[in-house]
C-alpha cells in the first residue's frame, strides 16, 4: 500500500532453517520502498503469534488495506485456520487484532464495495474428495460492512468452473467484473500446477475463465531490467496492486528459487497489464 511517497510491503516470514515448513509458526513484518517495485527494507515485526489472541501458532497470509480513516490487515490465523482482521491509526500501528476471527475460510481475499459492503472469496475442501487428493474449491462472501458477519453466497458448491481448483485468491471489481487471480491447483485449468490463473464473474457467483494460457508460470524466465532472465521453481500467494483508476499495476508473487529450498522463498513484483474476457491472450 502507498502512503504519501512510501510503499509499505506486509508479508509472512518465518525462520529460514525451518525452509517451507515454517509457515505453520509465520508472522507478519512490514517493508518500505521509495518505489513500489523496490528493493524494500524491513521496519519491524507487525502481528506474531505470541502476543495474538486468537492465531496464537502463525500470522500468515497478511493483506493491508485502508479503510476509511484507518489502515486494516486481514489475515489467516493458525490453528483456527479462519480469517480475522487487525486495526490501526497508522500504517506504523501499533495494531489490534479483533477479539475472534470474522470470516470461516482460508486464503482470503476481501474487496471492499464503493458503499462500504464487503464481498470476499477463499479456499474450502470438501468431503469427500472427488479425485482421491484434497479438493480446493472456491466459496463467495458478502457483508453489509467490512467488519462482518460474513455470509456464504451462491451455495455450498465450487464457484469455479468445471471443479477446477485454486489457492490463494487475489480478489476485486473493475469494468463491471468480479476479478479472481489465484493458482491453479491442480493444474486442471492450465495444465500447469499452481500457475497464476485469471476467472471473472459478472455476479461473483458464476465464475468463468478467462483463459487456458496462466498469466505467469513458473515455466515462464522472469525477465530482469537492463536484460537477462532467471528461472524459478514454483509460484506462491499471487497478489494484484490496483492504480488509482482501479485496474491491475502490479502483480506480487512469492517465488521458490530455481533449485528448490536451496535458499529461501523471496517476493518478485511485475508490472501488469491483464487482457480482457473478450480478448483473452495472454
Amino acid at each position: 500500500i502507498r502512503v504519501g511517497d512510501t510503499w509499505h510491503l506486509f508479508a509472512s516470514r518465518w525462520p529460514a532453517e525451518d525452509k517451507m515448513k515454517g509457515w505453520f509458526r509465520s508472522h507478519v513484518i512490514r517493508a518500505t520502498s521509495s518505489s513500489l517495485f523496490g528493493p524494500y527494507q524491513f521496519q519491524e515485526v507487525v502481528l506474531h503469534p505470541s502476543k495474538h489472541p486468537w492465531a496464537t501458532q502463525a500470522v500468515h497470509n497478511p493483506k493491508v488495506m485502508k479503510v476509511d480513516n484507518r489502515y486494516l490487515i486481514y489475515h489467516l490465523g493458525i490453528p483456527v485456520w479462519q480469517t480475522g482482521f487487525a486495526w490501526a491509526e497508522s500504517i506504523e500501528g501499533p495494531w489490534t487484532p479483533v477479539a475472534k476471527p470474522v470470516l470461516a475460510t482460508n486464503n482470503p481475499s476481501i474487496w471492499r464495495k464503493p458503499d462500504g459492503s464487503a464481498y470476499a472469496v477463499g479456499k474450502f475442501k470438501p468431503k469427500p474428495t472427488r479425485d482421491g487428493d484434497w479438493d480446493a474449491y472456491m466459496h463467495a462472501f458478502e457483508a453489509s460492512t467490512i467488519d462482518g458477519p460474513y455470509r456464504l453466497i451462491g451455495g455450498p458448491g465450487n464457484r469455479l468452473p468445471g471443479n477446477f481448483e485454486l489457492e490463494d485468491p487475489t480478489v476485486w471489481h473493475a469494468d463491471g467484473l468480479y476479478n479472481v487471480l489465484c493458482t491453479d491447483w491442480e493444474s486442471k485449468a492450465t495444465g500447469i500446477r499452481k500457475s497464476v490463473v485469471h476467472y471473472t464473474s459478472a455476479n461473483g457467483i458464476d465464475y468463468d475463465l478467462v483463459s487456458q494460457v496462466p498469466v505467469w508460470s513458473q515455466t515462464d524466465p522472469v525477465p530482469l531490467a537492463g536484460g537477462g532472465s532467471f528461472r524459478v521453481a514454483g509460484l506462491e500467494r499471487p497478489q494484484v496492486v490496483l492504480g488509482d483508476d482501479g485496474q491491475p499495476l502490479a502483480l506480487l508473487v512469492s517465488v521458490y528459487p530455481e533449485v528448490k529450498e536451496s535458499e529461501p522463498t523471496f517476493i518478485i513484483i511485475r508490472p501488469m497489464a491483464l487482457p480482457t474476457p473478450a480478448d483473452p491472450r495472454p
